[in-house]
């Protein structure tokens, strides 16, 4: 990747530092100083603003880069521009020999990449001349997120590739081993938003290699197949979905699936599966319920990939009201969905709530007392933080809960200790898909909770070692009744899973 030299400008700069780092710089330039100020403007060079970096000469620039202009006869400026566009500086900082300015770092600034008709340069008008100085203010590297096309690809085929900032570009090629150019790619087309790039293939882009984008600011690749590339899993809806509900999954590559098959147990065949336009999300009906955990593998025209996250995770699952855990008490028992009303699907049983909370019922309404089979420390070491696990269950909201809100206890009854101080409970809580990130309504979504918001210990086994109950329950109230207000939800398959760590 290409070395640039970047300095981005500090927000909250008091005048004095600014005014320290000038008199640093025009100090030195002082040294020797040439002209007097009033014959006609030259610019000699640009560097940073740090007189330790006093060598550090360029013509390219970050945007938010604070620069100091060197050069002659620099007196009485008027106006500064940069590509083509006028941009404010302070004539504080201001000498016959020396400007200090900032580079604009703000939408409306208009990039010479997007823009190559804007002149690449750095223009300073004077009260007596005006002086011209090379300035390539740098644009956003570009990025490769997928290929668009049609396998197997042959020579002469057509090809897009998908992504952004295709700006400014150097070199386009295809490689076998990354390094050594195999064929230059020379007829392109750009589309106007430069998201887009399209060409032929070449005579030589027979075996698997490498498209490489060269572009000014920076370089991209993307791995080049063509009998087609590999599937890729970046997430999915739900890691215990219930059954007959609808399963996404988002990635790359999706092309021509045949099939998705569940943990080794059973297979959805391809026709059954509904792919994106753009290959990069797929969606199936869940047909049954695996008997154990495993994977889920996806296998398409590119070959077969295995997702990393554990599918059905049976030894986690603390309650499902089919035999792990139990349900204790509350005011509706658990039930199969008949097909025909809220939630409609479900996986063997599953528990809910449905009503209006009024004035006589807002602090107390309904709840779901439950005992906890809490998975071992064989499934879940003792010594895993807290931290690092969080509640996960399925929960179907038929009406949106807009003031209605839940309270969730775990490991002890709630109410108060002995000693009459409040045990740890969240409160406050509304169903939030964790894939959507959105609190939605007629559907079965996953939502996890962190565990550090339901438990005070640090790790699991202190968990397991000082809980006084296997009690996990859900109360339903709406402390700040204005008006009766009807609630409908549905909750399933609860379990203590780890956190999903996000890649840098």
């Amino acid at each position: 990747m290409k070395k640039i030299i970047h300095t981005i400008i500090q927000n909250g700069w008091s005048s004095l530092l600014l005014l320290t780092i000038f008199f640093a710089f025009t100090t030195t330039s002082c040294k020797n100083n040439e002209g007097d100020g009033n014959g006609t403007p030259v610019i000699k060079y640009i560097r940073l603003t740090d007189p330790a970096l006093a060598d550090s000469t360029f013509t390219d620039v970050n945007p938010g880069t604070m620069i100091a202009v060197i050069g002659e006869n620099l007196s009485g400026v008027m106006e500064v521009y940069i590509n083509g566009q006028e941009i404010s500086f302070n004539s504080t900082y201001s000498t016959p020999t020396s400007l200090i300015i900032s580079v604009p770092y703000d939408e409306d600034f208009k990039l010479s990449g997007p823009n190559p008709e804007l002149p690449a340069e750095l223009r300073i008008v004077t009260n007596h001349g005006t002086a011209v100085f090379p300035l390539h203010v740098l644009s956003p590297g570009p990025s490769i997120t997928r290929i668009a096309a049609t396998y197997p690809l042959q020579p002469g085929d057509s090809i897009t590739l998908i992504g952004a900032n295709f700006y400014e570009i150097q070199h386009l090629y295809y490689t076998t081993d990354s390094v050594n150019v195999t064929q230059e790619i020379t007829d392109y087309q750009i589309n106007s938003d430069f998201e887009e790039l399209t060409f032929a293939v070449g005579d030589q882009m027979t075996q698997d290699g490498w498209i490489i984008l060269d572009c000014y600011t920076d370089d991209a690749s993307i791995e080049f197949k063509p009998n087609g590339p590999k599937p890729i899993i970046t997430n999915i809806s739900s890691i215990m979905p219930v059954v007959g509900s609808e399963v996404t999954i988002t990635g790359q590559n999706f092309i021509e699936v045949s099939n998705i098959n569940i943990n080794g147990e059973f297979e959805v065949p391809g026709e059954d599966v509904t792919v994106s336009e753009s290959f990069d999300e797929l969606t199936f009906i869940m047909p049954q319920a695996p008997t154990h955990s495993g994977h889920i593998t996806i296998t398409s025209i590119g070959g077969t990939t295995e997702m990393e996250e554990i599918f059905y995770p049976i030894e986690n699952v603390i309650i499902d009201y089919d035999g792990i855990g139990s349900f204790s008490w509350g005011t509706d028992p658990p039930f199969v969905a008949d097909g025909i009303n809220p939630p409609y699907v479900s996986t063997g049983n599953c528990i809910g709530a449905k009503g209006t909370i009024d004035s006589s019922n807002l602090f107390w309404w309904k709840q779901f007392i439950n005992t906890a089979k809490w998975p071992s420390t064989d499934v879940i070491p003792s010594y895993t933080q807290i931290s690092e696990l969080e509640l996960q269950f399925e929960c179907y909201l038929e009406l949106p809960m807009d003031g209605p809100v839940i309270q969730i206890s775990m490991g002890h009854p709630n109410g108060n200790d002995t000693g009459g101080n409040p045990y740890f409970t969240l409160e406050n809580y509304v169903p939030i898909n964790s894939f959507t990130e959105e609190s939605e309504t007629g559907k079965w979504m996953q939502c996890c909770i962190p565990l550090t918001s339901l438990i005070q210990e640090t790790t699991w086994g202190e968990f397991l070692n000082n809980k006084i109950s296997d009690e996990l329950n859900f109360y339903i109230n709406y402390s700040s009744l204005t008006q009766p207000t009807d609630i409908e939800i549905y909750v399933d398959n609860i379990r203590i899973m780890q956190t999903k760590q996000e890649e840098n």
